[in-house]
């Protein structure tokens, strides 16, 4: 029997629009009332989640910047960091890379460049994030005089076009995608299954009682830690493998299906 249901939210949750649609909404609150949990898990900071969770209706447990911070919607109850020295050579190098827009994640604190700044303003319709981004052309400068940390990078690129193994042998630190145009990059040991352990581990529920929805590769941690994989009918096909059930894709409903489909 699901206890818990684990939810990713870009190409999830949310639909191609960036909305939670009123079906997964209802499918959510079926599920809470039947006392099944329902979390977000998600490559956005911790601010987003947060506001999504409220938004769908979720359990305010959840988990964000790809599994490497745990919140109780309030304050950060775990957070794995970057080791300084990796996050160090991580930083200098990708901010080396010649028109890459990077995303970095500094504890509960979220740095842009001032131009990517001005592009998500404009593409990016996000209050919970905008509400909280710093805009700083000095990142490395800013997190030291401000005694942040790394806890992730997100970068969007044409894999081609970039030395991306570099950033793989970085000792400490784990590289995978949410897509075909981008890195994320956490400390070595962390994912969505870590931080999807945890949070099963402080309701008391065995990872063997939750279910883990997601679409992409930074998904497969949380679907190989859950007793119930579900993949989404847009992930690709190495996440699908990874599944035991596939539901439709996040513009056909396939959150709300998936939800469902564990109640039964």
């Amino acid at each position: 029997m699901i206890k818990l249901i684990s939810l990713d939210l870009d190409g999830t949750l949310l639909d191609p629009r960036g909305r939670v649609t009123a079906a997964s909404k209802a499918a959510i609150a079926k599920a809470r009332d039947a006392g099944v949990r329902v979390v977000i898990n998600t490559g956005r900071d911790c601010h987003e989640a947060a506001w999504f969770a409220k938004e769908a209706g979720c359990d305010t447990l959840n988990a964000s910047a790809g599994g490497a911070l745990v919140s109780d919607g309030k304050q950060t109850l775990r957070r794995w960091d970057v080791p300084v020295e990796a996050a160090r050579r991580a930083l200098e190098l990708v901010l080396g890379w010649e028109g890459m827009d990077l995303l970095v994640f500094a504890g509960e604190q979220s740095l842009v460049s001032t131009a990517y700044k001005k592009y998500l303003e404009r593409y990016y319709p996000f209050p919970a994030f905008h509400a909280h981004v710093v805009a700083t052309d000095d990142p490395i400068g800013y997190m030291e005089a401000h005694s942040l940390p790394l806890t992730k990078l997100h970068g969007e690129l044409d894999p081609a076009r970039y030395p991306i193994e570099e950033l793989r042998a970085i000792d400490g630190v784990f590289l995978t995608t949410s897509s075909d145009h981008d890195f994320e990059l956490v400390a070595a040991g962390v994912d969505k299954g870590r931080a999807l352990a945890l949070i099963a581990a402080l309701y008391g529920i065995p990872l063997e009682e939750c279910a883990a929805v997601g679409d992409s590769a930074n998904d497969l941690g949380a679907l190989r830690a859950a007793g119930l994989p579900i993949a989404m009918g847009n992930a690709p096909a190495n996440v699908k493998a990874a599944a035991a059930r596939i539901a439709p894709s996040n513009g056909e409903e396939g959150a709300a299906w998936a939800i469902l489909s564990c109640l039964e």
